[in-house]
């Protein structure tokens, strides 16, 4: 018997439907064992590689197929009995799957904060995958735990800009962290906040602040752009999160913090954590970091920076006074996953006082030691894959100056849509971009020419809630929408369409190919509302 045949068909031919009729005359569990381990996979990985191409280069936005659709395809819920090929798979994946992903490579997917992977990070995950090293703790990670803390800090400095001696001291010290990799932004906040209460030694505050009355909990201060994750943090940490207003620029309204600082203050409440935006996910804004640390000194409360976005300018020299004042924060959140065009599940977190670590350390005598070089000590998940190294890469093939280039250009594209839109009448700019994201809305022509009111603003709601669902079911391009209050309609509520101008790939004939998309598909929208009789009551 040919065990190597066997092996094979089991992997790769699409002609054997199950690994126990391929291994019938062996009828061992160790054959499909070796199999599973010590198969040549080059067919396989023949076929991955013509999937990702053939998704990669697609420029359409994604299948014109409607959503409930695409659900039907799912409702299959027994699990397969038997096994079948990897290569059988694969088909089913090419014919059932793939062509219903957002194709967020596409440079006429200008929707959402996901940039096009560059191609040797997919390689390098296969090392991730591969070597499978659980950086939770040394025993599991050994040399890939030691790298993380050095990628960690080697951000670290060029947010807070710290001495040589600090880092020589700091970066692979055994009892704290310069910071830590998170699944996501999300995580990387409520771990800030968590950080913030134990600081302000509410350490009651672990255990107890939800038994506090509404007002006795801590108090988190930022505007009303802040993430969502804010809200999910301050619930489940038992605080009260409080939003404060922005101004015309989409940054927070220092005016209005002030005051909301004196109002919990003379309650005699504790004020825990001032958090700043670095790139709001509506307007990419960025609030008065500096002048918000200089608060939050005065009144001894935590700074948290919510850089999820606008954090990967920092490595730009051209961008970085952006970002001026980040380097007095005490806590800094950034996503590998966005500007820096890493794999999904690149969050951050970093504190300029790597003693700050050291308030939410926690051990398992089985795994996490005091005592130990273990990561899992200062992070709140426990097992972990070790993303670092999609950091690590991309900082030594792209480098800073790579980073400068990809940066600058994507601003320069965004500044051109932006001008682009001013230029037609059939658009209205909401915000000029402060980075790359920009917020607008399509002005149907009887609204035109004309001073808006807060009906006309319900219409034509209305109808860039249907533009965008048109654009996005006919998939040729994308952008997203928000609703926001906007301060110049008496922060009447807008539907706004928002582009993220994040993707390399993207040309000034995409943004128009995208802009002229809408166009069209605004003129068939009011032609039919105009041949819609109205009703009469």
């Amino acid at each position: 018997m040919n065990i190597e045949k066997i092996k094979m068909d089991l992997i790769l031919n699409d002609d054997v439907d199950s690994p126990i009729d391929g291994v019938q005359e062996a009828n061992t569990s160790h054959t499909l064992i070796d199999a599973l381990f010590n198969s040549n996979t080059a067919t396989l990985r023949n076929r991955v590689d013509d999937s990702c191409r053939k998704f990669f280069t697609s420029t359409d936005a994604s299948t014109d197929l409607h959503i409930d659709d695409i659900r039907s395809k799912f409702m299959q819920f027994d699990a397969p009995a038997q096994g079948k090929s990897a290569e059988a798979y694969i088909d089913l994946l090419d014919s059932e799957v793939l062509p219903h992903c957002s194709h967020l490579a596409s440079p006429r997917y200008l929707g959402h904060m996901t940039s096009p992977i560059p191609q040797f990070l997919p390689e390098i995950g296969r090392l991730v995958q591969t070597l499978n090293q659980n950086v939770v703790k040394m025993e599991t990670s050994r040399g890939m735990a030691f790298l993380e803390r050095q990628v960690i800090g080697m951000l670290h400095r060029e947010i807070f800009r710290a001495d040589r001696q600090f880092y020589e001291e700091n970066l692979q010290a055994t009892s704290s962290a310069l910071g830590i990799f998170t699944s996501g932004g999300t995580l990387a906040n409520i771990c800030a906040l968590w950080t913030a209460l134990r600081l302000a030694d509410t350490a009651q505050a672990s255990e107890s602040t939800k038994a506090l009355s509404p007002d006795e909990r801590p108090v988190i201060i930022g505007s009303e752009l802040m993430h969502y994750s804010f809200d999910k943090g301050a619930q489940l940490l038992g605080a009260q999160l409080h939003k404060v207003p922005v101004n015309n620029l989409f940054q927070i309204d220092l005016d209005a913090l002030n005051d909301a600082v004196e109002k919990y203050r003379q309650a005699g409440r504790k004020i825990v954590c001032l958090v700043a935006i670095a790139g709001t996910t509506d307007y990419g804004s960025i609030d008065a970091i500096a002048k918000i640390c200089d608060i939050g000194k005065k009144i001894g409360a935590h700074v948290h920076v919510d850089a999820a976005w606008g954090g990967g300018l920092i490595l730009s020299e051209s961008n970085r006074h952006l970002l001026d004042g980040i380097a007095q924060a005490d806590t800094v959140t950034i996503d590998g996953h966005k500007q820096l065009m890493l794999p999904l599940g690149c969050g951050m977190l970093f504190f300029r006082d790597p003693a700050l670590s050291q308030l939410t350390m926690h051990h398992a005598p089985y795994a996490v030691r005091a005592t130990s070089f273990d990561q899992g000590r200062f992070t709140l998940e426990g097992t972990r894959p070790a993303t670092a190294l999609y950091l690590h890469a991309a900082l030594h093939i792209i480098g800073k100056n790579g980073y400068d280039d990809i940066f600058s250009k994507s601003m320069q594209r965004a500044r051109y849509m932006a001008q682009t839109i001013e230029t037609r009448p059939e658009f209205e700019l909401i915000a000029a971009p402060v980075m790359n994201i920009l917020t607008y809305r399509y002005i149907p022509e009887k609204y035109r020419n004309k001073k808006i009111d807060d009906l006309d603003n319900i219409q034509i709601n209305r109808f860039n809630i249907s533009l965008q669902k048109w654009q996005r079911q006919k998939g040729d391009s994308f952008v997203s929408r928000t609703f926001r209050a906007i301060g110049q309609y008496n922060n009447q509520g807008l539907t706004l369409l928002r582009a993220v101008l994040l993707n390399p790939l993207t040309t000034n004939d995409d943004i128009d190919f995208l802009l002229n998309d809408q166009l069209h598909i605004a003129r068939l929208l009011e032609s039919r509302i105009r041949d819609t009789p109205a009703s009469h009551s």
